[in-house]
């Protein structure tokens, strides 16, 4: 562990990313936003993200950040599901829909919701079911 790290803002720019790995001769960065660890980069992140930016659209982080917060928005104000059990990570209009919903009418709700609002470029909806009052004691 090493005591006082580089790091990088998660809205660095690839190259940066690049040449800092490159001048320091390292395999990874830690990743930071306002100061806490949010993730790590890695040489294949890189490689990763260069091929991908070449096919793929751009969409800036903020973008992202108001697809997620309109998605769950629109999942508390019209799916019945609760908030406190999903997790959503949207990334370049791709969400991911992670936790727990009362049913399968909810869960397909929730996909529903994130489908219809703008900037959505796909839903993978990974949640899981459990009934209301199961496992709570």
């Amino acid at each position: 562990m090493t005591p006082d790290p580089l790091t990088v803002e998660e809205n660095a720019p690839l190259h940066s990313i690049a040449r800092m790995l490159e001048k320091h001769h390292i395999k990874r960065v830690p990743v930071v936003r306002e100061g806490k660890l949010v993730g790590i980069v890695s040489r294949a992140n890189l490689l990763q993200g260069i091929a991908n930016a070449a096919v793929a659209p751009t969409q800036s982080p903020t973008d992202d950040r108001q697809i997620r917060e309109a998605i769950l928005n629109e999942v508390e104000h019209n799916t019945g599901a609760n908030t406190e059990n999903i997790s959503l990570i949207v990334d370049g209009g791709v969400v991911e829909i992670w936790g727990l919903v009362e049913s399968l009418e909810q869960k397909q709700a929730v996909t529903v919701a994130a489908e219809n609002v703008a900037g959505v470029t796909r839903v993978e909806n990974h949640l899981g079911m459990m009934p209301r009052g199961v496992g709570y004691m």
